[in-house]
């Protein structure tokens, strides 16, 4: 089964917002997205690779769980300092001790996720579908942000 995103098709076969709409809250949709994914790389640890607004929707770009002991001081960077112990960090993160730990990351991250995004939908309810119309992990929500359906934004193919 593959989820396929028609937030961008939310009316009929229209884009949810253009630039230039005046109607629109651009900031507040950018401040979301910075409240959102900031907090996720900071706090839960998460690698966010990118927090942007795109078409008037939130868009965090992110993944669960840790690759090392890199993406655990420095979630979301590509790059590992000269000084950092490549090998070590490699060698550690196919232990079973690394695995298991990462088991339980990867649950505390979801959590923090779905808390966060909720924490923005109280904050800017009047951008509700702009900010969970694009989630990369929706189905997360289901039970804990009111009102949320994931078939209302994706659909099966």
């Amino acid at each position: 089964m593959v989820w396929v995103n028609r937030a961008l098709h939310v009316v009929g076969d229209t884009i949810m917002h253009n630039w230039g709409d005046e109607d629109v809250d651009w900031n507040g949709i950018n401040d979301a997205a910075a409240y959102i994914g900031y907090w996720l790389r900071k706090y839960a640890r998460m690698n966010v690779n990118d927090v942007k607004e795109k078409y008037g929707t939130v868009r965090i770009y992110c993944s669960f769980g840790w690759y090392g002991l890199h993406s655990v001081f420095r979630p979301g960077y590509v790059w590992y300092p000269k000084w950092w112990p490549m090998r070590l960090d490699f060698w550690l993160a196919n232990t079973w001790v690394f695995g298991k730990l990462n088991d339980l990351v990867v649950k505390l991250q979801q959590k923090a996720y779905v808390w966060r995004y909720k924490k923005a939908v109280e904050k800017w309810p009047h951008l509700y579908k702009e900010i969970v119309s694009m989630a990369d992990y929706g189905e997360l929500f289901e039970g804990h942000i009111s009102g949320y359906k994931h078939s209302d934004f994706w659909t099966k193919i």
